[in-house]
């Protein structure tokens, strides 16, 4: 221990003992899980104090009082949602236990940064920042929003198809492949509506959303369990994620945490080890109200109804006070109109019941029966959970509250039918599955037959991932933390290789120059998303303008119907290559007179876009496209300067990409990536892409290190494992990759 100078810290509960390593991350000795909570505040604040303003302000829209007019926007969005007045009825509602950790974490913020921007920190605070969390990885309406108009709109075989449940990539949590279904093309529909002209001008029509791409899988051989798992986030400076350890006892829990959350979200207790990743659960409602006929109201059960007013008023910096008018009602806030009529938004996230912390009961947990059982019961985020034990068992199960529904793709609610507040799932209800035949548990967002069966979602993302992982692990290999942490690292992109062969269909060998030198771009990828790959970086836009276009062309009567209609299913892949399979001299968005034509132009107009933003029209790496750009908190300076070796723009160009098991893109990748095997814990390995201080030359030490796929040890204040060929240094690549 030779960081940070330790201190001794007087509590209620007794005395807190906070060290900091080499690295300096801390490790919190404490009498109790509640003054541990005291300890880890302390430490946090002594690096994150600033964040954690950010943070707490973002979800309660108070940015435009540091940040002024440009942050607005963002606070009237999150006026409206009422969060504020969630978080404070959320801790209204907590149990006793669960207000004492979240009091000792705001007393060891408060009482290692007296003077931290924003004033003092409050229990609440907390609420605040797991509020920003459930944001993130929760759906807004836009899907709901989605179906309602395309069902509106479109003939019923064509809704089916833009919305087609089937995946390709199928891969059950257990590692097994699925077969998809084959279901047939509705081509006279979909011709019918490619014959219509495009207008004039449009904006961008299919979004994705954050490429979300968290990976997490645990192994057993019968002996011993290991668990992998790499949570994909904005990648923001100073870092999303902070590396901590506390003692209380024989218990050492080592893991991450949040700034501003009192619990370890990812780690061991050197009995289990668990890890989350993104589900894209059914949890939220939009209600389309009725004008009622005097202003001011809404019908309901034929009568009018007054809307509930609140008022909110937000300050500036450098500028006047904005107010802003909220509509309420008994099913939440207005949150936007469709064609005149205002929508209602429920959903977890505006519900105090839907969240708790609960899951600190981890640090306790003896095996993963024990721990899914806490998990099924526990307020946060809907997530998958992914299990490891001492017992050499491992498990799946999921986090949340989940309402009850019979499954399959949502519009609005009704008001007369659908019943309020939406009765709930039980815990016991949650699906899930513990040491499986194949011996391993894989979830990377993928939709599997679990969370279809109990109707949890249905927007879910292809398997691609999964499957990809799935095949890596059952090729066998060392069981240890390298050999099951190497796919973490895996930049395998064969979801191009449709594309690919897309291309070459339609350009000849002997074709003019410019497009033999289009061809010549596509034949230099090598089938993968490392970093130095030429070749990609036009597959990527050309798949891109092949799916707006053509998405843009069977949505049309969704947009004239509502002008801010986008096509948000994840799992589009699939209708996508079906449109392209079916590509014919009439089954090509007007005015392109036929396949070749629409094909080839989608590929030029992918050059053409590449040479616009690097200057290049020649081929372009990969890494210089897909260079690192963290987003800045508004806390911190960006990054004084960039390593030896970075990419052209000035970026660290990142290998991997959303369809790559190593996800990236510029601002978006793992916010940490953790491999423990329980039983060993002091052979497990972490990588967070920042340091705990988030500044410094340390803090630039820690992203190089984490682009180049190192790691330290997860064991925070010991002596690291002996870093050989496949220690702590570097995770295990699969044969044949590149980090």
């Amino acid at each position: 221990m030779n960081g940070t100078a330790a201190a001794r810290l007087r509590t209620a509960d007794g005395f807190v003992e906070v060290a900091f390593d080499a690295l300096d991350r801390p490790v919190v000795t404490a009498p109790d899980w509640t003054a541990a909570a005291f300890g880890l505040g302390w430490a946090v604040a002594r690096h994150r104090r600033g964040q954690m303003d950010f943070m707490r302000r973002r979800s309660h829209g108070r940015l435009a009082e540091v940040l002024g007019p440009q942050a607005v926007r963002a606070d009237v969005r999150q006026r409206v949602l009422g969060l504020a007045q969630v978080a404070r009825d959320c801790w209204e509602s907590l149990p006793t236990a669960q207000r004492n950790t979240l009091r000792a974490y705001a007393d060891g913020v408060n009482a290692a940064a007296p003077n931290g921007p924003g004033g003092a920190w409050t229990p609440v605070d907390c609420i605040a920042v797991t509020q920003g969390l459930f944001q993130e990885l929760s759906s807004d309406g836009q899907d709901v929003r989605m179906v309602e108009v395309m069902r509106r709109t479109l003939p019923a075989a064509v809704v089916d198809f833009l919305l087609d449940p089937q995946d390709e990539f199928a891969v059950g949590i257990d590692g097994t492949p699925a077969e998809a279904a084959r279901s047939a093309t509705p081509v006279a529909e979909l011709r019918a509506l490619m014959a219509e002209p495009p207008p004039a001008a449009g904006r961008l029509v299919v979004s994705d959303g954050r490429p979300v791409g968290s990976n997490a899988w645990a192994v057993t051989d019968g002996s011993t369990a290991v668990l992998a798992n790499d949570m994909h986030l904005e990648l923001t400076s100073p870092s999303s994620m902070y590396a901590a350890r506390l003692v209380v006892g024989d218990t050492s829990v080592n893991g991450v945490t949040v700034p501003g959350l009192p619990a370890i979200v990812a780690g061991t207790n050197g009995r289990i080890a668990w890890g989350f990743t993104r589900l894209p659960a059914d949890t939220c409602e939009l209600r389309e109200l009725a004008p009622g006929t005097a202003p001011g109201t809404y019908r309901f059960e034929g009568r009018d109804r007054a809307f509930g007013i609140r008022r909110e008023r937000i300050a500036v910096m450098g500028g006047d006070d904005v107010e802003v008018e909220v509509r309420e009602t008994r099913w939440g806030p207005v949150v936007d109109q469709l064609r005149g009529r205002p929508l209602a938004l429920s959903s977890n996230l505006t519900d105090p019941a839907a969240l708790d912390f609960t899951v600190v009961g981890l640090y306790e947990s003896a095996d993963v029966t024990a721990a899914a059982e806490l998990l099924n019961d526990c307020g946060m985020p809907p997530l998958n959970a992914v299990l490891a034990d001492t017992a050499a068992d491992v498990a799946w199960t999921v986090t949340g509250r989940h309402s009850r529904r019979e499954g399959g793709p949502r519009g609005f609610s009704d008001l007369a039918r659908d019943p309020w507040p939406t009765p709930r799932l039980a815990p016991h209800e949650l699906p899930r599955l513990v040491t499986p035949p194949t011996g391993r548990v894989i979830s990377c967002n993928n939709g599997d037959a679990a969370g279809r069966t109990a109707s949890l979602g249905w927007n879910y993302f292809p398997g691609t991932r999964a499957r990809r992982a799935a095949g890596l692990l059952a090729a066998g290999g060392p069981h240890d933390e390298a050999g099951c942490g190497g796919p973490q690292l895996d930049v395998d992109a064969s979801l191009y290789a449709y594309y690919r062969d897309l291309a070459l269909r339609y350009l000849p060998e002997r074709a003019p120059a410019a497009l033999r030198s289009l061809r010549d771009e596509v034949l230099a990828w090598r089938g993968t998303s490392d970093h130095d790959e030429y070749g990609l970086a036009l597959l990527v836009l050309f798949r891109e303008l092949l799916r707006e276009e053509l998405f843009a062309a069977v949505t049309r009567p969704c947009r004239r119907y509502d002008e801010s209609f986008t096509y948000c299913y994840n799992g589009h892949e699939r209708p996508l290559r079906r449109l392209l399979d079916a590509l014919s001299a009439d089954m090509v968005p007007k005015p392109w007179p036929g396949p070749t034509a629409f094909v080839v132009g989608m590929l030029g107009s992918s050059r053409a876009l590449l040479t616009k933003r690097t200057g290049s029209d020649g081929p372009i790496r990969w890494g210089s496209v897909n260079a690192l750009a963290p987003t800045p908190l508004g806390v911190a300076p960006v990054h004084g300067g960039p390593p030896e070796g970075h990419a052209g723009d000035g970026g660290v160009g990142l290998s991997g990409c959303p369809e790559s098991l190593r996800v990236t893109q510029p601002d978006f990748g793992a916010a940490m990536r953790l491999v423990v095997a329980p039983s060993r814990p002091g052979s497990g390995l972490l990588a967070v892409p920042g340091s705990p201080a988030g500044t410094g030359p340390e803090d630039l030490d820690h992203i190089v290190r984490w682009t180049q796929g190192k790691t330290h040890s997860l064991l925070i204040g010991e002596p690291a494992p002996c870093a050989g060929a496949h220690g702590p240094e570097s995770l295990r690549t699969p044969p044949g990759r590149t980090p």
